[in-house]
């Protein structure tokens, strides 16, 4: 690996910098796995008894964790990955279709969840929001399942493709 890390590190600065966001979406979706459960669960809890202050506070905790590193990750993926990808990777049609499908789903959830305080939030947003945070946990979990058996291999393949010529 070192000399493939030596190849794209001495290749262009484009591929480059996209080696290096590849590694770091790696590493996010390692560390947004840690909270998919925690979401789940905080928003199953939240959506059955959404008047609790003390299940509304649990879900602002899952939610204050997992926020920076989801829009970061989808950030990068969006202004560069996908495009790279689009350009580089030979994405199916059907491939990135699901990919925008995915990124439409994953932002409603977070439309719901970003407000100012969900401790604060009324026993129907504390509803919304339960459901919304169980739907990003089982979606996230999804995504990063899906990223991990075909969106980085194809990465994979098109960074070295690329290399090689």
């Amino acid at each position: 690996m070192d000399v493939e890390k030596s190849q794209i590190d001495s290749s262009n600065p484009v591929e480059a910098g996209i080696r290096r966001l590849f590694q770091d979406l790696n590493r996010e979706d390692s560390q947004l796995r840690t909270y998919l459960l925690d979401a789940a669960l905080a928003g199953l809890r939240l959506a059955r008894n959404p008047e609790s202050p003390e299940l509304r506070h649990d879900a602002a905790q899952v939610w204050a964790a997992i926020e920076p590193i989801l829009s970061r990750h989808l950030e990068a993926e969006d202004t560069h990955l996908l495009p790279w990808l689009e350009q580089h990777g030979n994405l199916s049609p059907e491939t990135q279709g699901k990919i925008r499908e995915c990124h439409q789903k994953l932002r409603s959830f977070i439309r719901v969840l970003v407000r100012d305080d969900i401790a604060a939030a009324t026993a129907t947003e504390g509803r919304e929001i339960g459901k919304a945070l169980t739907g990003l946990g089982v979606a996230l979990d999804d995504a990063i399942d899906d990223e991990e058996r075909r969106l980085l291999p194809t990465f994979q393949k098109a960074l070295f493709a690329t290399l090689r010529q």
